[in-house]
């Protein structure tokens, strides 16, 4: 006997579905691939930093922490003193 209606129309369907699903997929992976390849053009037209201007920057970078450091160790100095003697207050008053 051959097959019935019902049978073939669902496997149709399902078929169907199938390849929308396959080529939603497709259509996917090329616009991923596509952004993936402007990103890389995007990337390599880039101005790239030099070793001269790395080097600068961490100079700066450097200078930077060491100030943090230095303003650090006065400001606990500064603490330390006001702390166990009245002369850090004598110092910062106006004179008038």
């Amino acid at each position: 006997m051959g097959k019935t209606f019902r049978e073939s129309a669902s496997k149709k369907a399902a078929g169907l579905a199938k390849k929308r699903e396959n080529a939603a997929k497709k259509e996917r992976e090329a616009a991923e691939r596509a952004e993936a390849e402007e990103a890389a053009k995007w990337e390599q037209g880039a101005k790239q930093k030099t070793a001269r201007q790395i080097q600068e920057e961490e100079r700066r970078l450097e200078k930077m922490r060491q100030k943090k450091i230095k303003e650090q160790l006065i400001a606990e100095e500064e603490a330390e003193l006001s702390k166990n003697t009245k002369a850090g207050k004598v110092k910062n008053r106006r004179r008038k």
